[in-house]
């Protein structure tokens, strides 16, 4: 028996594939370019190539897998969103059923909540999801826990919040940003008593992991969380970048309204600009997304948390020559 991995070439799902190899386990992992998969994993990994839109594909792969980590998704591509979010999940979760496997770990976001109020968010908060991705990604969630339920299928849908670490292929690298204006010592904290809802991937891997291997029928949500005082976190970067920790801060109000202006400049002149009204909104924000559950319910702790993350981040960046 097999382990299957969807979407396995992306920055989680290197972690996971990764991880999984060190402990020897018998993987398969489909890709619509097997040549963009890293060449250690040649002649390690059972390599299927095609789409999972397709039915076909689908059902090949689900064949002798005893557990399937969903991960892959459409984040860029409104039109495609729902094709891949929710009827791929669907599609996948019922082969998986048919063909015999034993568990089904599907990857999913605490943004199908849409919490944007301050307090604490718990698996059993309302979603109320905001855009295309977020409600694809709920429906998705639905398509995974029904099936669950009416199947007695083992099921396991997990939120993680916003996800770091070494190996991010983004574009545009939102953290990577960050530590530079701390290492340059720009940084300045908005307002007081503001949360980062960030976690480190190896964390969220083990967790996976762990979540795959305790029994649980019928279906759950857990969220993948390390939440952390925006303060807290800040000290950590600067401390994994070996430089003074930042102390300024603005109120709330003035950081809105220099957004606000370097917004409108962005827009007459075209100049990047340092803040942004998302950037101001997420750097003051005090939603806390719970991650207790995952600790109590499942007796599962992370092995690294934020801080040790941050500095196996800051070496890889430097290392790549990107810090």
């Amino acid at each position: 028996m097999s382990v299957l991995v969807t979407g396995a070439s992306g920055f989680i799902g290197q972690h996971l594939t990764g991880r999984l190899l060190e402990r020897g386990t018998a993987l398969r992992v489909v890709t619509r370019n097997p040549d963009r998969l890293p060449v250690e994993w040649l002649g390690r990994v059972d390599v299927v190539a095609g789409s999972l839109t397709n039915k076909g594909t689908i059902e090949s792969v689900v064949k002798g897998a005893s557990r399937v980590f969903h991960l892959a998704g459409e984040t860029q591509d409104e039109v495609c969103m729902r094709a891949v979010n929710t009827e791929v999940t669907r599609a996948l979760v019922q082969a998986t059923r048919a063909a015999g496997a034993k568990r089904f770990i599907h990857l999913s976001s605490v943004g199908v909540i849409g919490a944007d109020q301050p307090g604490t968010v718990t698996e059993e908060a309302p979603c109320r999801p905001k855009n295309e991705y977020e409600r694809t990604k709920r429906e998705g969630e639905r398509a995974v826990l029904d099936f669950a339920r009416s199947s007695s299928l083992d099921a396991v849908v997990v939120r993680p919040t916003i996800v770091f670490g070494e190996g991010v292929g983004r574009s545009r690298d939102s953290l990577l940003e960050w530590l530079k204006v701390v290492q340059q010592g720009r940084f300045v904290f908005i307002g007081e008593q503001a949360v980062a809802n960030y976690v480190y991937v190896g964390d969220v891997v083990e967790a996976m992991l762990r979540l795959s291997e305790r029994p649980s029928v019928g279906g759950e949500i857990f969220h993948i969380a390390d939440p952390a005082p925006m303060r807290d976190f800040v000290r950590a970067m600067a401390h994994a970048l070996g430089v003074a920790a930042p102390t300024r801060s603005v109120p709330i109000w003035a950081a809105y309204l220099a957004g606000a202006s370097l917004e409108a400049a962005h827009r007459l002149l075209g100049m990047p600009v340092p803040l942004t009204l998302a950037r101001v909104r997420a750097l003051s924000s005090k939603t806390v997304f719970s991650g207790d559950k995952l600790r109590k319910e499942a007796s599962i702790a992370f092995p690294f948390g934020y801080r040790a993350g941050l500095v196996r981040t800051v070496r890889w960046y430097q290392d790549a020559g990107k810090l």
